[in-house]
């Protein structure tokens, strides 16, 4: 038996001062009512009521127990209340986990501070780190990721698509040449992050590379430092490369091939309502991401 049932049947006999009248207030028939109590009275090896038939009074210990269980059912009753009023306020933390990068250190970030200008009583805690991290186990309330799948049993949505392409230094390419094939970068230095694998596709024609190289980093702005300084090939986003190949600084490579786009995903939590300082964020960023497209930056 459901201890919370046995004690709410206890308290509804000694509110309504009878067995009848508390199986009316519970909608359960009188007959559960007295089952409760009993089973409350067995567990605790105490006799909480007197019975006769015509009353109900409380023995000296039901009168302590009533007093001692009513005072922390109203305590749960007012953090339930709390809680209630805290997730419909639009105040307190709301933990974002975020790709680095320019992605989430300029985009992101900019996203967030119009968010936190409109609703001053928000506190952002915005971690860049790339462990990887689960909205429903771990202390997160929104979390931006790229890759092709969000992630199981959480909500998410697509907000967007990086375009990826391959560049270098001019100097590097005057060193070492422009590789006409994916299949040749196993013969270029290729600067890392955290795909393991390139894959290309020109038409019907599809290639997967493995790069190697001596320049490994999981931030795009330290492969693109990289790159920028005549290391090797780095496979970067268009957000990255906008600036350095408009000025010069980089060059595209092996621009007839399409690399596979990244989607960019918004996760929370899959439960049924999220609380609401969490829900205005999440839906600020998912209006602000669609509003521009990612992939023609």
């Amino acid at each position: 038996m459901d201890r919370f049932a046995e004690i709410e049947a206890f308290l509804a006999v000694c509110d309504a001062g009878s067995f009848t009248r508390a199986a009316e207030k519970l909608s359960i028939s009188r007959g559960r009512i007295s089952q409760r109590v009993a089973e409350l009275e067995a567990r605790l090896g105490i006799t909480l009521l007197h019975r006769t038939t015509r009353s109900v009074s409380l023995t000296p210990e039901g009168e302590h127990f009533r007093l001692r269980t009513q005072s922390s059912l109203n305590q749960i009753d007012a953090a339930e209340h709390s809680l209630k009023m805290m997730a419909d306020r639009l105040s307190g933390p709301v933990r974002i986990n975020s790709v680095g990068g320019i992605l989430g250190e300029h985009y992101l970030a900019r996203m967030l501070t119009e968010v936190a200008a409109q609703h001053p009583q928000l506190q952002f805690q915005i971690d860049f780190s790339s462990a990887r991290v689960d909205p429903n186990q771990d202390p997160v309330d929104l979390v931006l990721r790229g890759g092709d799948d969000p992630g199981s049993g959480v909500a998410a949505e697509r907000v967007g698509r990086l375009r990826l392409m391959l560049c270098a230094s001019p100097r590097y390419l005057n060193q070492h040449g422009f590789p006409r094939h994916p299949s040749e970068l196993g013969d270029f230095n290729c600067i890392t992050g955290t795909p393991k694998s390139w894959q290309f596709r020109r038409g019907n024609d599809h290639h997967v590379h493995y790069p190697q190289g001596s320049w490994h980093a999981p931030s795009s702005q330290a492969q693109l430092l990289a790159a920028e300084q005549g290391l090797g090939i780095a496979r970067l986003s268009n957000l990255v490369l906008r600036e350095p190949l408009q000025q010069g600084r980089l060059v595209q490579v092996l621009p007839d091939w399409e690399i596979e786009n990244t989607s960019l995903w918004l996760v929370w939590a899959q439960r049924s309502e999220l609380p609401k300082r969490v829900a205005v964020v999440r839906d600020h960023l998912i209006r602000r991401f669609h509003s521009f497209d990612i992939g023609s930056l």
